[in-house]
């Protein structure tokens, strides 16, 4: 439900202002309430603008033809600023606004578009009907002549940090000259750098259209000011016109140019590739505070003032696409310095606190703690963790170094101790080294509760009866459980096989149809190898990335097998074959032992060491996958919804689980089977190797809301981050809000509006979720403390 925080009515105040420690301004009040209302829908102005340079440039050179396309969108695409707003700059023709995505055009038979992933809602488009007519008799036609160069877009990844310190730092004026710089450096005798010629000239044309990007909004601040009445909205106006002609073109003198450079950076990021899939902004409180500690200590700005920007800024997020989910990527706070010490901050606590205010699904915001995290950081995101709103998620920055380095093991060049320490997540979880890296690029998600089915029925699916893995052999002959073991490997093998070939085919299709200039003009090695990041101009280009559902279905499968056939002897594998096949049907004797089996995520060795042999198996084995840029496989383990899914093609599990029921969330336990604490969880968990998991292996819990109804439980969620880090593992995220609430939102979605809840590495309005997805939160185990 929307609520307002207010000091001033005199009411009694909120569990959420008793934990600020600078109180929300008016402005963030009316800027949160007015989100509410805004309806989402979509533009066709940037389908239009890259159909007509398409046109235009046939026969030139693809790089060369995306440069204009991104240039040209970059100067003629809507823009505007709204009342109330310090930070500008959208991507859309207006808050909420999508664009089209010249590939995706089925969705506009119906006229009507889903809200969010794995919803049941759907808006009208929001297109006017000359844009329809427009949409439908020139430019679909059009883009489903030009085959994959008009769907690629669409299966463009991003998964990425760029350097944005260096925007910030020397301008896109300073990015441009150095391109020039190595331009003309180039010897055209040799066929090698005549090759690097349309991938700089096209970063020269894309970083002078941003340069020009700041520009427009300027004048546009400096045309509402003209006619606003308002003396203090009209020097807002004027200051916000003073930063736009400064940055991003030059570099940021302030903490407010800094803050607004890094939002213009990041927004023509995802203006570039359409479907904005986890383009992070990184460890800002990091990156942002040498503007800030300069400007509190020569006093041209108070630390209230600071904190208005960051909460204006949070909100601006929340505008940027269809608002409907997490659409932004992540922002981390905390961490290590590169000197491995503690790398809080008072921006650290000051992004916590901007979540506290905001309390939107944007952005996935990603708390980084380690063994030397001071204790008052802990307190204050476990503050965060209580509100109930999905924030933050917490990620271990000892597992997260040690992961960087191990890829650097594995081929390439070698991390440095330093980029390690400077990892951060994008998407989910994802680890990438910011500003230097190739990012995530996925290309498959490997249903591991599927592999254990095919072992257990010789390669075939049983729902359909399609045979899709290998032979390996009749179940009802293993006479040992290391036979089943094996059936499994294999399958496991098989999968990675045949992602090794479409992985290859994905990559080659992303160099030639949408090589990405602007976003590897921010990436270390592009320009110095003349080469766009798709080609593997990128410093480290190790990931071809990848994740898993259904572990923990598997771990809890391969449990009851080797209790109830091999060392307890109780059923035959033939037994429990025929329940399978018969979804447990006349076999109920047979499900309550596979029920009473051990369960993954209760500290139990028993189980526990079947979860850590099959994340190694599927790991080691995804490891093995070579990508074009002369990168490796990094598995990780982020399965957002698809456990929803990924279940329904599943027939029924020696675990005791049911044809088509939801498989586990990510690494987490199965869902209602973790039933002794949380701290059980974690210590199972723990078992697992979090490092061999290069891109993390999500744990997605529930906190019961009334662990929170003391400041004591506040000291209790502290003193379980302590444990999460000793254990090594890498990632945890809280829901708590109670199965009640949850229930009635359901029944009344209008007062609930802002209900948030982790899915399985991402936030999403529970309110916008099918009905499917709400119930299997809900199932899931509400733990004490």
């Amino acid at each position: 439900m929307v609520q307002t925080v207010d000091s001033t009515s005199g009411k009694e105040t909120t569990a959420h202002e008793r934990i600020f420690t600078i109180k929300p301004t008016a402005r963030v009040k009316r800027l949160r309430e007015a989100f509410f209302d805004i309806k989402p829908r979509l533009s066709i102005d940037r389908a239009r603008i890259e159909a007509r340079v398409m046109k235009e440039t046939e026969g030139e050179p693809m790089i060369t033809r995306r440069s204009k396309v991104f240039a040209a969108a970059l100067r003629e695409m809507p823009i505007d600023i709204y009342p109330d707003e310090l930070i500008v700059g959208l991507t859309g023709a207006g808050r909420l606004c999508n664009n089209v995505i010249p590939g995706a055009y089925e969705f506009v038979k119906e006229r009507r578009i889903n809200i969010s992933q794995h919803s049941e809602r759907a808006i009208p488009l929001g297109l006017s009907d000359d844009d329809m007519r427009e949409l439908e008799e020139e430019l679909i036609p059009y883009w489903k002549q030009q085959g994959r160069t008009g769907r690629v877009a669409y299966w463009h990844y991003g998964h990425n940090i760029h350097d944005m310190k260096k925007v910030v730092r020397k301008g896109f004026l300073g990015i441009k000259q150095e391109a020039e710089e190595r331009l003309a450096g180039l010897d055209l005798t040799e066929p090698e750098d005549i090759k690097k010629v349309p991938f700089l000239e096209g970063v020269v044309m894309v970083i002078e259209a941003a340069t020009e990007f700041g520009l427009r909004y300027a004048a546009r601040a400096r045309e509402i000011a003209n006619r606003e009445e308002d003396a203090t909205r009209k020097a807002e106006l004027l200051k916000i016109a003073g930063i736009c002609d400064r940055v991003p073109a030059n570099p940021a003198r302030t903490f407010y140019e800094a803050l607004q450079s890094y939002h213009f950076a990041w927004l023509m990021l995802t203006l570039e590739l359409y479907t904005n899939i986890a383009f992070a902004l990184g460890r800002m409180d990091q990156y942002l505070y040498p503007y800030y500690e300069q400007d509190i200590r020569e006093g041209r700005i108070t630390k209230e003032e600071v904190q208005e920007l960051l909460d204006c800024y949070i909100l601006k997020l929340n505008t940027v696409g269809s608002g409907t989910q997490s659409n932004s990527g992540s922002i981390g706070v905390g961490g290590v310095k590169t000197d491995g010490n503690d790398a809080t901050n008072d921006l650290s606590y000051m992004f916590i606190e901007a979540i506290m205010h905001t309390r939107l699904a944007d952005p996935w915001f990603a708390v980084h703690i380690h063994s030397k995290s001071p204790d008052e950081f802990l307190i204050k995101t476990a503050e965060l963790t209580s509100l109930g709103s999905g924030h933050p998620q917490y990620l271990n920055s000892d597992v997260m170094v040690a992961q960087a380095l191990a890829r650097g093991n594995m081929g390439g060049p070698m991390v440095t101790l330093e980029d390690a320490r400077s990892s951060s997540n994008v998407g989910c979880l994802e680890l990438v080294i910011p500003g230097k890296d190739s990012g995530y690029l996925y290309v498959t998600g490997h249903n591991l509760a599927s592999a254990l089915e095919l072992a257990l029925n010789n390669g075939v699916r049983r729902s359909d009866g399609e045979r899709i893995g290998d032979e390996t052999g009749d179940p009802r002959q293993f006479t040992s459980f290391e036979e089943v073991q094996e059936a499994f490997r294999q399958q496991v093998v098989r999968m990675r096989k045949d992602t090794q070939v479409s992985s290859i085919a994905f990559e080659r299709q992303l160099v030639e149809l949408y090589p990405m200039v602007y976003e590897s003009a921010l990436i270390e090695g592009c320009i110095e190898k003349g080469l766009c990041r798709e080609e593997g101009g990128a410093h480290y280009n190790f990931n071809t990335g990848g994740t898993e559902v259904g572990s923990s279905d598997a771990a809890d499968s391969l449990a009851a097998i080797k209790k109830l056939v091999f060392d307890e002897k109780k059923i035959t594998m033939a037994q429990l074959c025929d329940a399978l096949n018969a979804d447990f049907k006349g076999y109920d004797d047979i499900r309550r032992m596979c029920l009473e089996s051990p369960k993954f995520g209760n500290d139990d060795d028993y189980v526990d060491e079947q979860k850590t042999w099959v994340i190694h198996q599927w790991a080691s084995e995804f490891i093995k996958l070579k990508n074009l840029r002369g990168g490796h496989g990094s598995p990780g383990g982020s399965s957002m919804a698809a456990y929803i899914p990924g279940g329904k093609i599943v027939g029924a599990l020696p675990s005791g689980r049911f044809a088509g029921e939801p498989l586990a969330p990510a690494g987490s336990p199965c869902i209602g089977k973790d039933v002794n604490g949380v701290t059980a969880v974690l210590k199972s968990m723990g078992k697992v190797d979090g490092v061999e998991v290069h891109a993390g292996l999500s744990m997605t819990s529930r906190i019961d809301t009334e662990v929170f109804k003391s400041r004591d439980g506040i000291k209790r969620m502290a003193d379980l981050l302590r444990v999460f880090v000793d254990q090594k593992i890498f990632h945890l995220q809280l829901n708590v809000v109670s199965s009640d609430v949850l229930k009635t939102a359901q029944k009344e979605p209008e007062k609930y509006r802002d209900l948030m809840v982790k899915v399985a590495g991402y936030n999403a309005y529970f309110t916008q979720l099918s009905k499917e997805l709400q119930d299997s939160i809900i199932a899931r185990t509400e733990h004490g403390l």
